[in-house]
């Protein structure tokens, strides 16, 4: 199995976000739902561990829902 990145698991959850959030879920309803796909998709140990790890990931995460649904922010 490969290493999750982050990049990989905001990437993942960003797709999910602007989707759940298109379908008129509020942004914290979205991110949960994003959250909870993506702790199905790469376990929840590995999501925990990247967010654990993770120094910049506001800045990181800000960048990724810019650039996939800037409408929603």
């Amino acid at each position: 199995m490969l290493e999750l990145t982050l990049i990989a698991l905001l990437n993942t959850v960003g797709d999910n976000f602007c989707e759940y959030r298109s379908e008129g879920n509020d942004s914290y309803k979205s991110l949960l739902l994003s959250y909870s796909d993506a702790s199905s998709k790469y376990g929840i140990k590995e999501v925990k561990e990247v967010i654990n790890s993770s120094s910049n990931l506001t800045i990181a995460a800000i960048a990724v829902a810019a650039t996939k649904c800037p409408q929603h922010l």
